[in-house]
């Protein structure tokens, strides 16, 4: 038939635009493809609608150009009207589309187009294999509305029936979020987790609605309101009306993210204009400022330098550095970003706050996903725990990354509709993670160039020995264990997929991944071989 589809700016039911659809005989219609239906997984969605259209709105699953399962929704009105759907799929398709039509002679405004398996609506609305791959990496604390998609975030417009809350326009990323992962959601994804939530404010340095500071300021007010107000204040009445009455009690809270371009003294500025509200509200939050993203002294116009002098040391608990190293600096980059480690703990210890611990809220390789990547996150894992005194919190960045994205190919969790693989980095994180001790040890031995740390358990049965070769010859590695420790067991996973390029995709998520080889004990000195760009875990059983 004669139609056709535009966006239309006219009366849009929640945001700036809407789709018109428009067809004088036959079907006109849009299509989304990249969909996965599992058999037997009901899905439900819906749409919102107004215009005009006597045959209704039909709404079709489809494999291909066959149509699995079709509906009709009633005609729609003149005022906006939710419609709802679902259908339950009687095979697995891989690569299904919807489809939403309108017939004979209709014109039809459609809006808030949703869809999703009863398989996600049991994990509060997240993709199970997803929310897998995430608690996979056990993190402490997850940073959100994280990095630049901070700059333009109006937390207010994430809040609420979806129906009602804005679309952020995040251009920088090419993209439209349509809010639904808003505060409510976030913090019920960090409870799903056993994960701390971190906040980061929008204090308008990137902002386009041209606010004075103050209003920034009431902005950033209200949100710790509801999230920890009591249910009788203003907002926390707001989140007890959107089912939350308990207050979140979120502790951490960043000032900002990535506030180059202010100039160091104009964002020290700011942090003394932000934080004594915020802590005179909740006295007990945790506040990190933003630190350079350099391993040099200097970097950014003495940023770190700046902001660890002077009296704004005492208004905040933690400086958020970032840092991406070049890929092909996988072993020299760790030890750059160790030193500046140094350098930052010698300024912390002489300022006017010598309690100060460094946050690094992000950190990876740039646009790399191959064995690189998780050389580099081993080597600074290791960092991580040998600098311990200084170094608190650790986020990694990309985390989550569908495979169509153009760019920032270096996340950890990379998907699309039909599955999802770890990057090797991940793959090392979690290797790590599995093997974490809380107690760091003095490791003994002749490492030839090995990065390694020893760390023990609380109970000191059991000792974990972390390395890393990223040389390219093979390194035999002896450890004595001091102390009047005996050790008894001696297991191995390595990581050595033998080329730098190696990497896992959908089609082998496993490629890159830990395997068992063999640690020998002689007396109380463990001995180890790593092969050339390798890293692996040691398990030590140990008595007393």
């Amino acid at each position: 038939g004669n139609g056709g589809a535009a966006l239309d700016a006219k009366q849009p039911l929640n945001s700036d635009l809407s789709l018109h659809l428009m067809v004088s005989g036959g079907e006109s219609g849009v299509v989304q493809k990249g969909l996965r239906l599992t058999r037997n997984d009901r899905v439900r969605g819906s749409l919102w609608a107004r215009g005009a259209g006597s045959q209704g709105v039909v709404v079709r699953l489809l494999d291909g150009e066959k149509a699995l399962t079709e509906t009709t929704l009633p005609p729609p009105t003149a005022a906006w009207k939710e419609y709802a759907f679902d259908f339950t799929p009687s095979v697995t398709v891989n690569n299904a589309s919807i489809q939403i039509g309108i017939k004979g002679k209709a014109n039809v405004w459609l809006d808030q187009v949703s869809l999703m398996a009863d398989s996600s609506r049991e994990m509060g609305g997240f993709r199970p294999d997803l929310l897998q791959a995430v608690a996979g990496m056990k993190a402490p604390i997850i940073r959100w509305p994280g990095g630049s998609f901070v700059g333009n975030y109006r937390w207010k417009d994430g809040i609420g029936p979806q129906s009602k809350r804005r679309v952020y326009p995040a251009t920088i990323w090419d993209d439209r979020d349509t809010n639904s992962l808003g505060t409510d959601e976030f913090i019920a994804l960090c409870r799903r987790l056993g994960a701390e939530p971190l906040l980061v404010i929008n204090i308008g340095h990137r902002d386009n609605r041209g606010l004075e500071r103050p209003a920034y300021i009431q902005e950033a007010l209200d949100w710790m309101e509801y999230c920890n107000g009591p249910a009788d204040s203003r907002w926390g009445k707001v989140r007890a009306a959107n089912g939350h009455p308990q207050p979140y009690n979120v502790k951490y809270w960043e000032i900002g993210n990535e506030t180059w371009a202010m100039g160091a003294d104009a964002y020290v500025q700011a942090v003394k204009d932000f934080v004594p509200p915020m802590r005179k509200k909740y006295p007990s939050v945790k506040i990190a400022v933003c630190g350079g993203h350099n391993t040099s002294a200097g970097n950014e116009g003495n940023w770190d330098e700046t902001l660890l002098q002077g009296d704004v040391t005492k208004l905040y608990d933690y400086l958020s550095i970032h840092h991406y190293e070049n890929a092909d600096r996988f072993g020299e980059g760790v030890q750059d970003f160790d030193d500046h480690f140094v350098y930052l703990r010698d300024l912390i210890r002489a300022s006017q706050n010598p309690k100060i611990k460094l946050y690094v809220s992000e950190w990876n390789v740039r646009e790399a996903s191959d064995w690189r990547c998780g050389l580099y996150a081993a080597g600074l894992l290791n960092v991580f725990e040998r600098r311990s005194d200084v170094v608190e919190i650790g986020g990694p960045a990309l985390f989550m990354r569908h495979v169509s994205a153009p760019r920032w190919d270096n996340a950890f969790i990379n998907f699309d509709q039909t599955g999802w693989f770890p990057a090797p980095n991940y793959v090392v994180m979690k290797l790590w993670h599995d093997n974490f001790a809380p107690n760091l040890l003095a490791a003994a031995g002749d490492a030839k160039g090995v990065n390694l740390t020893a760390t023990k358990s609380e109970k000191g049965d059991r000792v974990y020995l972390k390395a890393v070769n990223p040389g390219k010859n093979a390194a035999t590695v002896k450890v004595e264990m001091t102390g009047g420790v005996k050790l008894r067991r001696a297991a191995m996973q390595l990581v050595a997929p033998g080329s730098l390029s190696s990497r896992n995709s959908l089609e082998h998520p496993a490629a890159v991944a830990p395997k068992p080889v063999q640690a020998s004990l002689q007396a109380n000195t463990v001995i180890f071989t790593l092969p050339p760009i390798s890293a692996g875990v040691v398990t030590l059983d140990a008595v007393r």
